[in-house]
Order: C-alpha cells, then structure tokens, then sequence
C-alpha cells in the first residue's frame, strides 16, 4: 500500500486483533478471520492484501485517520498525551489507559474513547511540532491579557474572513477554537493559552494507481492545517503555518475578528542559544529547583575539513565529559580549543508526591536548534528557565538581521 503509509504504519504496529476490530467498527470493513494458530505475521499479511484490494478512493478516508492516530504515536504526540491526560480521564478511563503499554494502541483509544480531547490534542501537537520550524513560524507582539471571544458570531465572523483569505469556499475550511493551559517559564504555574486551527483543502491532486492491472488516475483532495496561538500573559500571538506570506494576515485576522484588538505587526525576538562555556567544567545553580543533579555528557565540535567528534558519557559516569575526554583523546585536550556545536544535558528530576523521580534531557545542537519544544509542557516550562538560570539563551531583538535558521523564543 504506497499510497497508504500511515494504514500501514497501524497495521504493523498495533496487534492485529485490535486492528482487525478498528476496521470493523470504525470503517465497516470486514477482515480476514483470525486464527489463533497463525502468526501474528500471517494475520498481518491477510489484513494487508484485503485492505490493498480496495480502490484509492475507499483507502484514502482511512488513511487519512491513520495519518491522524500515527501522528499522535510519537514522542511529540504522546507528550501531549500525557499532559491531557490528567484532564480528560476518569477513574476507569485512566486506569484502561494506564494498563495500554503500546503507544499505537494509546493514541487509538484516545482517539475511539475521547474524539474531542484527541482532536485538541492533534492540534496541541501539531502547533508545538511547528514552533521548532522557523519555516513554520512567525510570533508578532499583542495586547495582554485579553480573552479570545469565541461566540457565534465572532466565530463565524472568522470563519467567512480565514475563507476570504484562503480563497476557498467556506465549507472548504474548517475552524476549531479552545483553551488549554501550559506553565509558565519563570513561575511555573499553569497559564492560560487560546488555540485558533485552520483547516482548508489544497487543490485536486492527480495521482497515479493500478486498478484492475491498468495503470488509472484517481484525484485526491488533502487538506492543510495553521494554528495560531495566543498566550494573554506575555501577549504573544504565535501563528505556525507553512505559508510564509500569510502569516501575518492571518495573525491580524484572529487579532481583529477574535481578540477584537488590532497588532502592531512587531515582532516576538528570537531565541538563539550560547552554550559555549560548557567547554570549561562548571558547576549549574539548582537553588530553588526540584533538580537532584545535573550532568553534560555529550559534547561535539566540528572543524573545518567537515570532520567531526563527539565524546559521550553515561550520567553515572565518576568523571565529567572533560576528564573523560582527556582519557579518551590525549592528557592535553581541551574542549575550549574548539567551537561546540552540540550539546547534550541530563537533568534528574526529584521525586515530588505522586510524580516519581526521573531524567530528561535537553540537547543542543548549532546556534539556534533545541530539542525541548517537543517535550511536555511542565518540562518545557523548566528546561526554558534553567537554560536561562544557566545563561545557556540569549535574546535577539533584530529580528530581521537574526539567522535564517533562528528558533522562537
């Protein structure tokens, strides 16, 4: 199934009598009959060949759901997840939930059990995967604490206007407007946090498809999502789309028709990180935080030949990064010879009441890439303050002379 990724992304990794029951249910497909002698490889391929049997335009519906479910089965979409889930569960609810080990199966019945939850939290994951993209990204500046008026005609009044701008029809565009809290970077409490998704269709798309052993070309329609954020304590209107040009037009439209307050168009600065003085050993501030410890222990530099190095440890290592590294390199090597251009930090969180002990990490890579947009919103939280606590981030207030590649603040 080429044109199936996702589908079969699902079929390989959820168990087949779980999926054989999903496409039944959900779908009104009937699947092969599974024997309890047959391998779960065996099951499989029946399930595959039946499912590859149906036209293009049968599989597409599905395979547009499984995009949505697989989606929510990496670590991005099970970060977000777990962050909903404290809110959306019942008793019964979490302890099913917490009894599913297979995170293909977790996302799936999410999605079968908890539809509304699990459309926010597609959109939650989506909107923090594309903060990391400054292809995706621009932030503009608004007036603080104000509400999102999500009332009919407020709504539709944004729904006629994103569709003008669009220049699709408006039953071509779907809009979803809701509240989620995040904690705040420096304080750590639970903020609030508006969320505009704008779903529209792109054009026909021809593809090509054997159907009946002929070679036939069958029209498929796919849609494209932006989602615009706005956070009423800093003021921040963040709008994440792949349409570079719009962007702005959009950030005004949800600033006139659902803030009811205009923007100025000034931009939010940019983040870059300075983690260049972990060359030298150092000792990390952990007052006030619930941090057991704190270790580097990856480190890399490139020269200017391309060739590269890259010295890890474990976290239980006795040494630091730099004595390892003189053990592995020569008595005299010393990192501060070298421009890093990669870092990786572990960070061992204490145990707090219900919350056990554990490790996450925040890796640094060039000047502007961290990989802690895609973590949970209490780790982000914490990762964003400590970076700063350890003069690991520095502000940009030229935006237009900032690299290319800059990541949002």
């Amino acid at each position: 199934m080429n044109d199936a990724e996702n589908l079969s992304k699902l079929l390989g990794h959820l168990p087949p009598a779980v999926f054989s029951e999903f496409m039944a249910d959900e779908f009104d497909l009937a699947m092969p009959e599974l024997h309890g002698k047959q391998a779960k490889r065996e099951q499989r391929a029946g399930m595959n060949e039946a499912l590859s049997a149906l036209a293009v335009s049968e599989r597409q519906p599905i395979e547009e759901v499984a995009e949505r479910i697989v989606l929510m089965s990496d670590g991005a979409g099970q970060d977000v997840i777990e962050g909903f889930r404290d809110d959306i569960f019942d008793n019964a609810g979490r302890e099913a939930f917490a009894a599913i080990r297979n995170q293909y199966e977790r996302a799936l019945w999410l999605y079968l059990h908890e539809p509304a939850v699990f459309k926010e939290a597609l959109d939650a994951r989506q909107a923090d995967v594309f903060r990391q993209s400054p292809s995706c990204y621009s932030g503009f500046m608004a007036p603080k604490s104000l509400c999102i008026k999500d009332d009919e005609a407020s709504r539709v009044a944004f729904h006629q206007t994103a569709a003008e701008q669009l220049g699709c029809a408006t039953d071509a565009v779907a809009v979803q407007v809701f509240k989620r809290l995040r904690p705040d970077t420096q304080t750590g409490e639970d903020v609030a946090l508006y969320q505009v998704s704008i779903h529209h269709n792109r054009p026909p798309e021809i593809i090509d498809c054997v159907h009946d052993s002929e070679l036939v070309a069958q029209e498929v329609i796919r849609a494209v999502s932006s989602h615009i954020t706005y956070e009423p304590a800093q003021g921040h209107l963040e709008v994440l789309s792949k349409d570079n040009d719009g962007r702005e037009t959009l950030a005004r439209i949800v600033a006139d028709a659902l803030l009811q307050s205009p923007i100025s168009g000034e931009k939010i600065p940019l983040k870059q990180y300075d983690y260049q003085s972990l060359a030298a050993p150092r000792n990390f501030d952990l007052a006030g935080e619930n941090v057991a410890f704190v270790k580097v222990v990856e480190l890399g530099y490139a020269a200017l030949n391309h060739r590269s190095l890259l010295v890890k440890i474990w976290s239980t290592d006795a040494d630091d990064i730099h004595a390892a590294a003189r053990d592995l390199i020569s008595p005299t090597f010393d990192f501060r010879h070298h421009h890093l251009h990669y870092a990786k930090l572990s960070i061992r969180l204490k145990k707090v009441g219900n919350e056990r002990a554990r490790t996450i990490t925040i890796i640094l890579r060039e000047d502007n890439k961290c990989n802690i947009k895609t973590k949970r919103e209490k780790d982000r939280a914490l990762c964003d303050r400590l970076l700063a606590k350890w003069h690991l981030v520095k502000e940009i207030g030229d935006v237009t002379n900032a690299p290319v590649d800059a990541v949002a603040a």
